[in-house]
């Protein structure tokens, strides 16, 4: 995506506050700029619960398979965690599936978040009359003050930035890999706390990225857009275990 500065929608989901505080990820309470939505125009969202808690969002690439961050799994064992798809409200307790296997990228680094992608394996699969899987990107294609919980899903557009431009704003904080892209509208919107493991949609209903992190408490700033995990530069490790596992 390097380079070009296209239009996405950000779809966000209930958020909460602190995912890991040690990496300063997204921690506001709440999207920025965002309003409500319905899980109708965007069937593939899920919410990913660690022991019953809210942890992070995901999307269904397959009826059996969720991709999300790799950060909302940290110390995780599968048993922890419980995915629900096709509701709109976190107080929806309909549509639970267990996990059965967690699958993450050799090269995923808790320190430097490269490679913060990871696939869910689910016992059981969620059917097309609950929850629609979304396409991925292939390779070459490509209120922050807030402290309320929204139980409402949320979306939000926001435009990519160069890579350069982003490399610059981070430098000395933690460096912009190729695994990742940066986009927001600086000042009005932007991806904030437990946005993590959320989808980043492309105008062709094509998944391009994933919620990944940004500078702690500096949503939606000009200097801190957020960063997302860019499924096309991912998408070798992604189709493998997609073909292998779901």
């Amino acid at each position: 995506m390097q380079g070009m500065l296209l239009p996405l929608m950000l779809w966000m989901l209930w958020i909460r506050e602190s995912v890991a505080e040690d990496l300063e990820l997204r921690r506001s309470p709440r999207i920025v700029g965002g309003h409500p939505s319905d899980v109708w125009n965007q069937p593939h969202v899920v919410n990913i619960r660690r022991r019953g808690n809210f942890e992070c969002g995901g999307s269904l690439v397959t009826p059996r398979c969720v991709l999300t961050a790799a950060h909302c799994l940290k110390d995780g064992n599968p048993s922890d965690f419980v995915v629900r798809g096709g509701v709109t409200y976190l107080s929806d307790m309909r549509n639970s599936r267990y996990v059965r296997k967690i699958l993450l990228p050799s090269a995923y680094s808790r320190t430097t978040l490269d490679h913060d992608v990871a696939l869910l394996q689910l016992q059981q699969p969620l059917q097309a009359s609950i929850a629609k899987p979304i396409s991925l990107a292939v390779r070459g294609l490509t209120d922050s003050s807030s402290t309320s919980l929204p139980n409402q899903l949320h979306s939000v557009h926001v435009q990519v930035m160069p890579q350069r431009e982003c490399r610059d704003l981070y430098r000395g904080y933690r460096n912009i890999t190729s695994s990742m892209f940066c986009a927001s509208v600086p000042g009005l919107k932007d991806a904030c706390a437990a946005d993590s493991g959320g989808p980043v949609v492309n105008s062709n209903g094509i998944l391009v990225g994933v919620v990944s992190w940004g500078r702690a408490h500096r949503c939606a700033a000009r200097d801190s857009p957020g960063v997302y995990s860019d499924v096309s530069f991912l998408s070798d490790w992604i189709a493998d275990n997609i073909h292998r596992y779901c």
